[in-house]
């Protein structure tokens, strides 16, 4: 005897795909995907370096005439300026790291550009009156 196919084995109903929830789904999933990796960027960079101005001209033309006004050999007036340029120069690094922006001479700058000379100044009038490594007998703010 042969045998029958039983019916309700064989006709099983598919499930009804729901086209427009899995694209909603996915949609969604893709938007929450592009929020979290943009937060992440923006979380884990540092913020760039700003840019600030500082009147080189005038800072240098201040140690000129105080330099002029001084009598001495050609010998003292240069490690004078040796000693003012790396002065300036530790004086530019500190205010800069201080405010993490990049130093620019204010000829070079646009207007809108916060101006840190005033700052600048202290900190180079810091570094002069500290005595320097090879002169530890001459006291603070001796000039050679």
């Amino acid at each position: 005897m042969p045998r029958r196919p039983d019916r309700g084995r064989l006709a099983s109903p598919q499930p009804a795909v729901d086209l427009p929830t899995i694209l909603c789904t996915l949609v969604l999933a893709a938007a929450v995907a592009s929020a979290v990796a943009v937060a992440m960027v923006r979380l884990t960079q540092p913020d760039p370096p700003r840019i600030a101005s500082v009147r080189l001209a005038e800072l240098t033309a201040r140690f000129a005439l105080d330099v002029a006004g001084h009598e001495g050999s050609g010998e003292a007036a240069a490690a004078e300026a040796r000693r003012w340029g790396s002065a300036l120069q530790h004086a530019l690094r500190m205010v800069a790291e201080r405010h993490r922006a990049v130093l620019l001479p204010a000829r070079a700058v646009a207007e809108g550009a916060p101006d840190l000379t005033p700052e600048v100044k202290a900190a180079l009038a810091r570094a002069l009156e500290a005595p320097a490594a090879g002169d530890a007998a001459a006291p603070a703010g001796a000039h050679p």
